[in-house]
């Protein structure tokens, strides 16, 4: 299992959604904590990170397997969250 560590950015992004959204991100925090290679990996300007998909909404991710954290950059929108 991996500790999450929640960017300032991605917590104040996560404050915003409704509460039922909120629910399933936690859900998906969960299982990225477990597992954090479900997610995505991203390419060009973003390589090294992974994204994880729950419907319209994405979570951008880092992983340190050396210290075994996952660094949450964003999340959000999907619209908006590789900004």
């Amino acid at each position: 299992m991996y500790n999450l560590l929640i960017s300032p950015k991605a917590g104040r992004r996560l404050k915003t959604l409704k509460i039922e959204h909120q629910w399933a991100v936690l859900e998906a925090l969960t299982e990225i904590s477990e597992d954090p290679f479900v997610g995505k990996p991203l390419t060009r300007e973003l390589t090294g990170r992974f994204s994880y998909k729950i419907g319209i909404f994405r979570i951008i991710y880092k992983i340190n397997e050396s210290n075994k954290t996952v660094r949450i950059i964003s999340a959000g929108n999907r619209s908006t969250v590789y900004n």
